[in-house]
């Protein structure tokens, strides 16, 4: 399977209330110490019987901030979207529609597919837009084993992830989320800080600045917040490197 979900129906008013239900009773047996949005991407992941689930909120634009990851994999899965520019997630942002696909050889994200083979093996990735009701806040990303389906219909997570984003368009409001080196909004300030100091150093706008952060990370197979805390720290300094003239 290799495409969107554009004929994904909405549950029953009964439908709804269960899914509710479940949500509800899954947030109150997490741990009350982990961040909301922690505990909104778990609840999500075992509702939906995902193997790892990622929130990641304004997907396409500079202040791109995956606020939440469940697991080691999801987390890199989100890393390599966000270097590459392709991928189930970039699609399902542009598209505003689920978008579901095996990342294995015959993906039509090449160079996805060969990055996730060599760190994880071909697996599956669902990809759900997050409305929150004022226009796309998201993607909420699951991945299961290579050719798994979700436990719950697709109209089921749909509605899901949805619930969701009103509780996650506060945080990102507010910034609500926890003070500490975990706290994901920390690390997006890292990135601008990082984005600033190539702006100065190379004297590039800040497009140009953060895709050259985007393609280091990829050079160095690491993620974007890792190449920003070499840029403050200098171990990485863009204003030793040559810059060809026309």
């Amino acid at each position: 399977m290799d495409g969107g979900e554009d004929d994904v129906r909405e549950p029953s008013v009964g439908e709804r209330g269960r899914l509710l239900s479940r949500w509800a009773a899954m947030l109150a047996s997490l741990p009350t110490d982990r961040p909301q949005p922690w505990r909104l991407c778990e609840a999500l992941r075992k509702l939906v019987g995902a193997d790892g689930a990622a929130i990641t909120i304004a997907y396409l634009s500079d202040a791109r901030t995956t606020v939440c990851a469940t697991d080691e994999v999801i987390s890199g899965l989100e890393s390599l979207q966000e270097v590459l520019g392709e991928g189930p997630g970039p699609d399902a942002a542009r598209t505003s529609e689920a978008v579901v696909a095996d990342i294995d050889g015959s993906s039509r994200w090449p160079m996805l597919a060969q990055a996730v083979d060599e760190q994880f093996g071909p697996l599956r990735l669902h990809a759900i837009p997050l409305d929150a009701g004022d226009g796309l806040l998201g993607v909420v990303t699951f991945y299961t084993p290579i050719g798994a389906d979700l436990a719950e219909p697709a109209e089921n997570a749909v509605f899901l992830v949805n619930a969701a984003g009103p509780a996650l368009a506060a945080d990102s409001a507010d910034h609500s989320l926890d003070d500490g080196d975990d706290d994901p909004w920390s690390s997006r300030a890292v990135v601008h800080q990082a984005t600033g100091m190539i702006m100065a150093q190379l004297r590039v706008p800040p497009g140009d600045a953060l895709a050259l952060l985007r393609g280091h990370a990829y050079a160095l197979e690491t993620d974007v917040a890792d190449v920003a805390e070499r840029v403050i720290d200098r171990s990485i300094n863009f204003s030793n490197f040559e810059v060809e003239g026309d």
